[in-house]
């Protein structure tokens, strides 16, 4: 079975800033990928990269929020190709029952601009 192993996720919310710190590690099975992923305490996060305009809408902090951390830690550990990462994020939407039109905007978001933040995080892990 794939999905998350948490029924729910510990998160410290700073007074200000958009930043989040993970309380308690969070699993996630993939059934498309065939692997156990394994976020642990301490990981940084802003959930979804979604613009200010947009988080009513499509809010950071809503059933996506535990697929949000697994894309932003997939992306930081460049562990897959951004097209694994973002196609893993959606099969974690699917398992978390995240409506088909959010799945579809974020997918389309991250295909406009993903690549930045990935390019970005690619960059940082050479130095």
């Amino acid at each position: 079975m794939y999905g998350f192993k948490e029924d729910y996720v510990v998160v410290e919310v700073p007074q200000s800033g958009d930043i989040r710190k993970l309380l308690k590690g969070l699993t996630y099975t993939s059934e498309a990928f065939s692997v156990q992923v394994y976020i642990p305490e301490g990981f940084k996060t802003d959930l979804g990269s979604i613009p200010q305009l947009l988080q009513g809408i499509f809010p950071k902090d809503g059933k996506a929020m535990f697929a949000y951390i697994l894309h932003d830690y997939l992306y930081y550990t460049g562990i897959l190709s951004q097209f694994e990462c973002d196609s893993m994020l959606d099969e974690a939407m699917k398992s978390l029952k995240v409506n088909w039109m959010t799945r579809k905007s974020v997918r389309t978001g991250l295909a406009l601009g993903g690549w930045v933040a990935y390019n970005n995080h690619r960059k940082r892990s050479r130095k």
